[in-house]
């Protein structure tokens, strides 16, 4: 068995970037970060990882809270950050210090209208740092198929971008 401080040192920062990337949200990424890892203390013992999968187990738990906090989110009838900046507009959102540089705001435009599929598929490589390899097992892809849709996806960024700036 992985000792938990060890795990929770080395894996923090990735977890808590790609629930950042899902919600735009720090509170929010903060909070379901460390329900991942309350979940990854209690269960180390019980169904933890074997020494050195500790990635992809830790993954999947982000994954899958990111999707029930969604979830329980609608329940509560939450707003969430991208339908705030449908409702008060980027220069209100911007001005709410939500967003905090041009380049983030430039990001979040175009992560507005990328489906959540879509995010949760980026999120999985920038802010997981996953490859298409340890993706495609997590999706049932393969390497490939991956690679492919990555290279559509940031193809629709570019245009996505192309079209604010014209």
């Amino acid at each position: 068995m992985t000792d938990f401080a060890s795990i929770y040192s080395k894996y923090y920062k990735r977890i808590y970037n790609y629930l950042y990337g899902q919600f735009l949200h720090r509170e929010t990424a903060e909070d379901v970060a460390g329900s991942v890892f309350l979940a990854a203390m209690e269960n180390l013992e019980r169904c933890g990882p074997a020494k050195g999968k500790e990635a992809p187990w830790l993954f999947a738990m982000a994954r899958n809270m990111a999707v029930n906090y969604r979830l329980k989110a609608q329940c509560r009838h939450e707003i969430t950050v991208w339908e705030m900046h449908e409702r008060t507009g980027d220069d209100a959102a911007q001005e709410e210090g939500t967003l905090e540089s041009p380049s983030s705001c430039r990001a979040c435009r175009i992560l507005q209208k990328l489906t959540a599929e879509e995010r949760e598929f980026l999120s999985l490589r920038y802010g997981l740092g996953l490859t298409n390899e340890e993706i495609g097992r997590l999706l049932g892809a393969s390497p490939n198929a991956i690679s492919n849709r990555y290279t559509r996806l940031l193809a629709k960024c570019r245009r996505i971008d192309e079209e604010k700036r014209t």
